[in-house]
């Protein structure tokens, strides 16, 4: 149920941030490559902090969701069960499409 909830949360989030044209640039030239290996199974909000940056929008309640902005007009959602290690990671491509990252 819980990754039910947290993927309809994903979903209508990135397209709500879509529809809105909220897809502004990468902060300093931010990529996948480059922060998908600092996402692993022991990271909780605040290591995200510490390796990746502050994020460009924080949202939930109960629920932690960092969104960054990456290249191309990507995103990427990482979600915490509070400040307890992560729960999942999405990448949401420019055009809406999106897919799950594996913790390592």
């Amino acid at each position: 149920m819980r990754r039910f909830v947290y993927a309809l949360g994903l979903v209508l989030t990135a397209a709500a941030t879509t529809a809105c044209g909220n897809s502004s640039a990468a902060p300093d030239g931010r990529t996948l490559s480059h922060i998908e290996p600092l996402i692993t199974k022991d990271l909780t909000p605040a290591l995200a902090r510490e390796r990746i940056g502050k994020p460009d929008e924080e949202q939930g309640s109960g629920l932690i969701l960092f969104v960054y902005r990456l290249d191309a007009g990507r995103t990427l959602w990482l979600s915490f069960p509070g400040y307890m290690p992560i729960a999942g990671a999405r990448l949401v491509e420019a055009n809406g499409t999106s897919r799950d990252l594996t913790l390592r």
